[in-house]
């Protein structure tokens, strides 16, 4: 399963690179982190075709296996029945196709068993590399989402200095306004002031 342990490194590592402050590395590893998870669904989607035949199999061994069995255990009842009728001769025919029977269900039921063991290994393949997927997924959707959330932090930390930057501005346009203002009203005192005394 070096494939398997292949594709689980490089998308835990992908995930870790996620976080990088580099964009472009980070770019770079959420395609790569794409392709991988691309890679392991395309996997996943093999597996689950297999296991679909692995388990047509093992009905049909299970199906082979069953019959075989009956009609080893029919053939057995029939041996029985001819030695409690005192049919020896008959009996031992039998015996003789009963054992042919005997190990051909043996035969058959071992070809059963080994099926089963297929299929338990690939729904157990299957299961894990779900479980590997849904998980790298959710932590991707998780480092989007905080990605996300520091890029609108960014993007309000630059509308508030933008904002301070705009309102030191006006508070200097007004300082300079009211200045001048002060200016002007000082002048125009100084004017009445002398008009006044000039009277």
């Amino acid at each position: 399963m070096k494939w398997f342990d292949r594709i689980l490194t490089g998308l835990r590592a992908a995930a870790r690179d996620l976080i990088s402050e580099d964009d472009v590395d980070a770019d770079r590893e959420t395609d790569r982190v794409a392709a991988l998870l691309d890679t392991a669904q395309t996997r996943l989607h093999v597996l689950r075709s297999e296991l679909a035949q692995a388990v047509a199999r093992e009905k049909r061994a299970e199906i082979d296996w069953r019959a075989a069995w009956e009609q080893a255990n029919a053939l057995d009842a029939g041996v029985d029945s001819a030695l409690r009728a005192g049919q020896d001769e008959i009996a031992r025919s039998k015996i003789e196709e009963a054992s042919r029977a005997q190990v051909k269900a043996d035969e058959l039921s071992e070809r059963y068993q080994a099926a089963v063991r297929v299929t338990s290994r690939l729904r157990e393949e299957v299961h894990a590399l779900q479980t590997h997927i849904d998980d790298v997924q959710r932590r991707r959707a998780g480092i989007t989402d905080r990605e996300s959330g520091a890029a609108s932090l960014e993007q309000l930390h630059q509308i508030k200095r933008q904002q301070r930057r705009e309102t030191t501005a006006v508070k200097d346009d007004l300082k300079s306004r009211e200045d001048d203002v002060a200016c002007r009203e000082d002048r125009l005192a100084a004017r009445d002031e002398l008009t006044h005394n000039e009277k």
